[in-house]
């Protein structure tokens, strides 16, 4: 706030009116000769400035791009190795978590008809189980199953001729 004992020219903006009214007109002050080599390297440096920026830009972005090169590589192996103990790791928790072969025969033995048989059982690469029964008629084979709620989640992948049987081809996912 101000105080009614301040003057008006003793204010900031006050003192610089005052100064700049002391000052003598551009004109009226004595023009000494012009240094051009001094006005062209000013030139000259203002003008490099731009052109050193773009130029250190771009080492500072060469230099980042061979050292992400180099880390990269440095860290191929590591990556390459978590990868297959991720891998290990996912097969081990689905074999703990599905059930096992034995679990499967027991299921579809109570499940099948008579005069159906495993030809084949096997658990694929990527975890899931296959199974392949012969049967005389596919269609009872498919309801037999299907009454099971375990053995729902198997789906028919194919089916062929197998002399006097009918090979149906079984694919649980894992």
């Amino acid at each position: 706030m101000d105080t009614p004992d301040r003057e008006i020219g003793d204010s900031l903006a006050g003192r610089m009116v005052q100064r700049l009214a002391a000052r003598p007109p551009q004109a009226a002050r004595a023009a000494g000769p012009v240094d051009w080599r001094l006005a062209a390297g000013l030139a000259a440096v203002i003008a490099l400035g731009p052109l050193a920026t773009i130029v250190g830009a771009g080492m500072l972005e060469r230099s980042a791009g061979a050292e992400s090169v180099r880390l990269a590589a440095a860290a191929a192996p590591r990556l390459k190795t978590e990868a297959r103990a991720s891998d290990a790791r996912r097969a081990l928790r689905q074999a703990a978590r599905d059930p096992g072969v034995a679990v499967w025969l027991d299921r579809l033995a109570a499940a099948m008809p008579a005069d159906a048989r495993i030809a084949r059982m096997s658990r694929a690469g990527d975890g899931a189980m296959e199974i392949e029964i012969a049967a005389p008629d596919p269609d009872l084979l498919r309801a037999a199953l299907r009454r099971d709620p375990a053995l729902a989640g198997f789906r028919e992948t194919g089916q062929r001729r197998a002399g006097a049987m009918i090979a149906v081809t079984l694919r649980r996912a894992a």
